[in-house]
């Protein structure tokens, strides 16, 4: 309504505002109507093992209490329409595969995302992006995150205390259990770049 002089003015909605409301619609024919209240402490991702990662010419990886994902980037990866945010798409990309594939065991909990790209930080943080293609990463992070219920928040860390996650985005298997002698010993199967990149049903 901000964008109006009066309530009973007619807003016009864009693509972007449609998706949003057809995202939460199709979350609303789901929902059983129960919400259990966060926990009152943030958990850093640090202290729960999670750490993610992504190589902006190689691929992208994550590491959660042993178990782990690493793939190449997938080759019909969607073009970023603005290039100074490219980088924080793919720092996102491993941010929203750990939820899809773990996101059930973060029932209640106020998860604070380590991340060392200063704009996914800033898109994390806002739950906004002006890019339309970033934004389909954060509207099916936002789903696993209704759909799981748990919050998340984010804060910059330098990538050298990334070690492990980034071994993993590099596909340096054996740096990675090197560094992470608990790891399972066969990966996570990832999700299809359809199941990571939100779209209406």
């Amino acid at each position: 309504m901000c964008s109006v002089k009066e309530s009973h003015h007619y807003v016009h909605l864009n693509k972007e505002c449609k998706s949003d409301l057809t995202m939460w619609l199709q979350f609303l024919s789901t929902w059983n109507g129960i919400n259990m209240f966060y926990e009152s402490h943030l958990t850093s991702a640090a202290d729960m093992h999670l750490f993610t990662d992504a190589s902006s010419t190689i691929g992208f990886g994550g590491f959660y209490q042993g178990k782990w994902f690493c793939d190449t980037w997938p080759k019909d990866l969607p073009t970023i329409s603005d290039k100074t945010l490219s980088i924080a798409f793919l720092e996102l990309y491993p941010i929203v595969v750990s939820a899809v594939l773990w996101g059930k065991g973060w029932y209640k909990k106020r998860i604070l995302f380590h991340c060392d790209n200063l704009a996914s930080v800033i898109i994390l943080t806002k739950g906004r992006s002006k890019d339309p293609i970033i934004m389909k990463l954060m509207r099916r992070l936002v789903m696993c995150a209704a759909k799981f219920n748990f919050a998340f928040y984010s804060e910059h860390v330098p990538g050298k205390m990334n070690l492990i996650a980034d071994s993993l985005s590099r596909l340096q298997m054996n740096k990675f259990h090197q560094l992470a002698p608990e790891a399972e010993k066969a990966a996570t199967p990832c999700p299809t770049l359809e199941e990571i990149i939100w779209t209406s049903q």
